[in-house]
């Protein structure tokens, strides 16, 4: 894995400091000195600097006291990174192995491990081979959210239709916009939607301003927001961005205002360089897929048990399902599609070529020789961990010869975080995608479906389910292509059981 794998998890970060350091309890005031700083600089309220910078502390001591025999010579490095919503501190050494595991542990006598916990919102630890290992502490920004703002809210039982001759107009979201955005998703959705930044509008201002959040709003006369549109990066690299957080307020609709917004946040992104976007599509109705299919999208995979079936907010009333929700996936190119070259799984080559007549996608398919397999020294496995919906999905950006074990390594910590859900996204321009894929499959993974310039171009997209059951008679399906592709993935899911 690359020294900087763990450190990537997430959107990637604004590194502020570096700092390399002899492992020696007299230089520790520098790397706290340096937390208090720069985090009071960057905004971080003066209680949780003291919280990081206490954290920071404990974490550092570790390695100082633990990781390096008496009279070894070892070093330690700490790197600061703000995020859009965080602070995070990375400590990584070269020195002796140690349980890291009791980070993790829910129960823990350790006062240290204790301490780190109450100080930080997210502790995070990773063996690095050869590389030695890391800890991360992730610090959040206090964001309140639309419950602690007393926002006047409208209740659906009191809606009234707008006069058809009020002036709707679209344009892009301004970050100081968005507590109306949150009365939107409130009238919408009430606390149901599954992405909580939403409902602190101090926290989706700043995913505005990082560029990794692109939004469309319809406005009415009175400059309120009664529709929204965005599309997601999930870095700033990407090639392709998620439409999602669809809404239009009750009192507005029938009035095509959706596949407008689609057409301008198309437009957009063609302009900003993007070349296509996905979507995730509701299958506990057709409405979400219809819409999709005619502003153009195509179907190019399922995820079963993608979304809990629980509430993330007190205030959210509690399904009587217990399964979780499966999505389609959709894409739509927003500019002409390019030639390229793809390595397809022997097993999964039908069924992909199937989707690709069904999108359209021009692709020349060739075949990986096993012979001239050729893997870089380190993997670098592009992690992103959502604990509120208890799923995590990860991009293989590199293969190396240390893949199949890293990748068992992110599959145990993640199921002992409760991680119900895993998504693996491989690149298929890369021919040891076909050469690696049955040692994956083993591991329990199994077909999703592809992504189209998801990874520096296509990736097949595979999911794991951890203790999560799954109902096929849960879903509704659109399309006749849509139930082709659902019945395949539903087919692999049950031989993954079988076995």
């Amino acid at each position: 894995m690359n020294p900087d794998t763990v450190e990537r998890s997430g959107v990637d970060k604004e590194i502020l400091a570096s700092l390399k350091l002899k492992a020696e309890l007299k230089l520790l005031p520098i790397v706290l000195r340096a937390v208090r700083d720069v985090a009071c600089r960057y905004g971080l309220d003066k209680a949780s600097v003291r919280d990081l910078e206490l954290a920071t502390e404990e974490a550092c001591h570790n390695v100082i006291e633990h990781a390096y025999e008496p009279g070894e010579e070892g070093y330690y490095q700490v790197k600061i990174h703000r995020e859009p919503t965080c602070f995070r501190i990375t400590v990584r050494d070269q020195g002796m192995p140690f349980n890291l595991q009791r980070l993790n542990e829910d129960e823990t006598s350790d006062i240290g491990v204790k301490l780190m916990r109450a100080c930080t919102d997210e502790i995070r630890s990773r063996y690095l081979g050869k590389r030695g290992k890391v800890v991360e502490l992730v610090k959040n920004f206090s964001f309140e959210s639309v419950e602690d703002l007393n926002v006047p809210t409208v209740q659906p039982s009191a809606v009234k239709m707008a006069p058809a001759s009020e002036k709707v107009i679209l344009r892009l979201m301004r970050p100081d916009e968005t507590v109306s955005l949150a009365r939107l998703i409130y009238r919408v959705y009430g606390y149901t939607y599954p992405h909580e930044d939403i409902y602190y509008p101090e926290k989706f201002a700043s995913l505005l301003e990082s560029g990794l959040v692109t939004s469309c709003v319809a406005v009415n006369e009175q400059d309120e927001i009664v529709g929204h549109l965005g599309v997601f990066l999930e870095t700033p690299e990407d090639h392709v961005g998620e439409s999602a957080l669809a809404a239009v307020d009750p009192r507005y609709r029938g009035r095509g205002l959706f596949p407008k917004m689609k057409k301008m946040m198309m437009e957009e992104m063609a302009a900003k360089g993007i070349l296509g976007l996905y979507s995730r599509a509701v299958t506990v109705h057709m409405a979400s897929q219809k819409s999709n299919v005619k502003m153009g999208s195509k179907e190019t995979g399922f995820i079963l048990g993608h979304s809990p079936p629980t509430a993330i907010f007190k205030k959210m009333k509690t399904e009587t399902a217990s399964i979780r929700r499966t999505v389609a996936l959709f894409y739509v190119p927003v500019v002409p599609d390019q030639e390229q070259t793809v390595f397809l799984p022997c097993k999964h080559q039908e069924i992909i070529r199937k989707i690709y007549n069904h999108t359209g996608l021009s692709r020349v398919i060739k075949k990986a020789d096993p012979e001239n397999m050729n893997l870089a020294p380190h993997s670098h496995i592009h992690s992103h961990v959502l604990p509120e919906m208890a799923s995590a999905f990860l991009r293989v950006k590199v293969f190396g010869v240390d893949f199949i074990d890293e990748l068992k390594l992110q599959i145990r910590d993640l199921k002992l975080r409760g991680t119900e859900l895993i998504v693996l996204d491989l690149p298929l321009k890369d021919p040891n995608t076909a050469i690696l894929f049955p040692e994956i499959e083993n591991m329990k993974f199994f077909f999703g479906g592809i992504m189209p310039e998801y990874l520096d171009g296509d990736s097949i997209r595979l999911q794991y389910l951890h203790n999560v059951a799954f109902d096929p008679e849960s879903v509704d399906v659109y399309s006749e292509f849509a139930r082709d592709i659902f019945d395949y993935v539903v087919d692999e899911w049950k031989k993954q059981n079988l076995e």
